[in-house]
C-alpha cells in the first residue's frame, strides 16, 4: 500500500481518496510527530490501528490504552483522542473509515442489530491483543490489509471482505456497557470539547483567549479547564500553542515562507517567543526544522 503521512490533528477535515467507498490507510511513523506523538483530535471515522514496531499509548475521551506491538486499538467515531510513543521508532498501520459504509452493508443485509456500536459509539476504545481468537483473527486482518498492495485489482472488495471479517470478530470481544449518569456526563463534556477544538482549528491564526474557547461551547472558563485536562490532559492555551506550531512545522517544511511570515501566520505575535516555544515542542530552532527536513525530503 501506499505510505500516507497524516496530520492528526486536523484529520476531522480528512478527505478519502474514494467517496463512493470512505476509508483511507495510512502509515504512522511517530518518530516524525511533535514529541513523538499527536495532539486530541476528533473525527466522524472509527479507526482502526496496529502498531508494528515499538508500542505507543492512546488517551481516548480522557482514558488511557497502552498498545504494544503486534497489537492494536479500535477507536469509536467522534471519540477524541490523541497518541504518544512510549518507544523510539514506533510504528502503526491506521484504517480510518466512515461507519455509513458498515452501517449500508449491514442494513443491505437486514443485520441492522449488528450497527448499534456504531451508533452509540460504545465503546469509545478497545485494545486487541491475540491472545484470544478473535483478537488473533483481528490483528491477522490488519496485516494483510498492510501488506497487500491498493494497486491490486478489486482492491476495494478486498479491503471489504476484510471490513466484515474484522467487524464480526469485534463484536464478540467488545463488552455490554450500560448507560448511567457518569456516560451522560462525559458524553456532554465530551461534545462541549469537540466543539472548542473545531473553534481552536478555525480561528487559531487570530489571538485566542479561553474566555473566547470557553464562549464558543457556551461553557465556564472552569468547565473549559476541566474538558482540556480530563480529555487533552494539557490547558486550554498549552493546546493552542501546540496546535499553532505543528500547523508551522508544516508550513516550514511545505513552503517558503520567512519564519516571521510562518510565526505570524500561525498565531503569534512575537518571533523570539515563537522560536522558543518552536525549540522546546520540538528540540530545534525553526530554521534548523527546516534546512533538516528539507535534506531528508
Amino acid at each position: 500500500m501506499e505510505h500516507i503521512i497524516v496530520n492528526h490533528a486536523t484529520m476531522e477535515e480528512l478527505t478519502h481518496p474514494n467517496q463512493m467507498f470512505p476509508l483511507s490507510e495510512f502509515i504512522d511513523h511517530f518518530d516524525t510527530f511533535p514529541e513523538g506523538g499527536f495532539p486530541s483530535h476528533w473525527h466522524q471515522e472509527l479507526e482502526l490501528q496496529i502498531v508494528l514496531e515499538g508500542s505507543a499509548e492512546y488517551r481516548v475521551n480522557g482514558v488511557s490504552y497502552t498498545v504494544d506491538r503486534g497489537c492494536g486499538i479500535y477507536i469509536a467515531p467522534e471519540a477524541i483522542h490523541q497518541a504518544r510513543q512510549l518507544s523510539p521508532g514506533t510504528v502503526g498501520y491506521d484504517v480510518v473509515l466512515s461507519p455509513q459504509l458498515l452501517i449500508n452493508v449491514m442494513a443491505s443485509a437486514h443485520c441492522d442489530q449488528y450497527t448499534l456500536p456504531l451508533t452509540t459509539r460504545r465503546p469509545e476504545a478497545f485494545v486487541i491483543t491475540p491472545e484470544r481468537k478473535e483478537g488473533h483473527r483481528i490483528l491477522e486482518f490488519l496485516r494483510q490489509m498492510y501488506y497487500t498492495e491498493s494497486s491490486q485489482v478489486t482492491y476495494e472488495l478486498f479491503l471489504l471482505e476484510h471490513l466484515i471479517g474484522l467487524w464480526r470478530n469485534l463484536l464478540t470481544l467488545f463488552p455490554t456497557q450500560a448507560a448511567d449518569a457518569e456516560t451522560q456526563t462525559l458524553r456532554l463534556r465530551e461534545q462541549r470539547m469537540k466543539t472548542m477544538l473545531d473553534y481552536i482549528h478555525k480561528n487559531y491564526q487570530d489571538p485566542l483567549t479561553v474566555e473566547d474557547i470557553a464562549s464558543a461551547a457556551c461553557v465556564s472558563q472552569s468547565e473549559c479547564f476541566r474538558c482540556f485536562a480530563e480529555l487533552s490532559r494539557t490547558t486550554p492555551v498549552e493546546y493552542i500553542n501546540q496546535f499553532r506550531l505543528l500547523q508551522a512545522s508544516q508550513l516550514l517544511i511545505t513552503t517558503s515562507q520567512s519564519m516571521a511570515d510562518i510565526c505570524y501566520t500561525t498565531g503569534f505575535n512575537n518571533t523570539s517567543y515563537f522560536s522558543k516555544k518552536f525549540k522546546a515542542q520540538y528540540g530545534m530552532s525553526p530554521r534548523e526544522y527546516r534546512n533538516q527536513k528539507s535534506r531528508v525530503t
